[in-house]
């Protein structure tokens, strides 16, 4: 019999927070030591066994910004293939019920009016986000 090695693509599921507050969405800058440095997106990270997308996103922003939020709707999930790996980014909609952020993750944030997202350097899964989070205001 002759064996053969298959490679496994790596998939990775990360729930993110479109996380609006008084009108405005927060964009946080990836750190320069991740993968994508420097670039924006939406917080929110890898999804752990036995774990729900709301209970991943709850559990990551806390980690990430040291707030509590409230999940509000979910939007169209997207996915990246990067070869060696799929990354499957599942939005949601949020709102905070905390409000003293401790970043822990990100370079900086920042708070934008919706129609000024496009004006930062997004990471290519997160603009298809941005255009699902357009869609999703249009349809309000």
């Amino acid at each position: 019999m002759i064996e053969s090695i298959v490679a496994v693509k790596l998939v990775v599921r990360v729930p993110c927070a479109i996380i609006e507050h008084d009108g405005k969405v927060l964009a946080g800058q990836r750190s320069a030591a991740l993968s994508f440095p420097l670039q924006w997106e939406f917080p929110g990270g890898k999804q752990e066994e036995n774990e729900t997308d709301e209970e991943t996103l709850v559990r990551e922003i806390r980690e990430e910004l040291d707030v509590d939020i409230e999940i509000i709707q979910k939007l169209p999930v997207t996915t990246k293939d990067q070869g060696w790996r799929e990354i499957i980014l599942v939005p949601f909609v949020c709102k905070l019920r905390t409000f003293e952020m401790a970043l822990s993750e990100h370079e900086q944030i920042m708070w934008l009016d919706p129609q000024d997202l496009l004006s930062l350097n997004w990471t290519v899964g997160d603009l298809d986000i941005i255009k699902s989070y357009y869609t999703y205001l249009a349809g309000k």
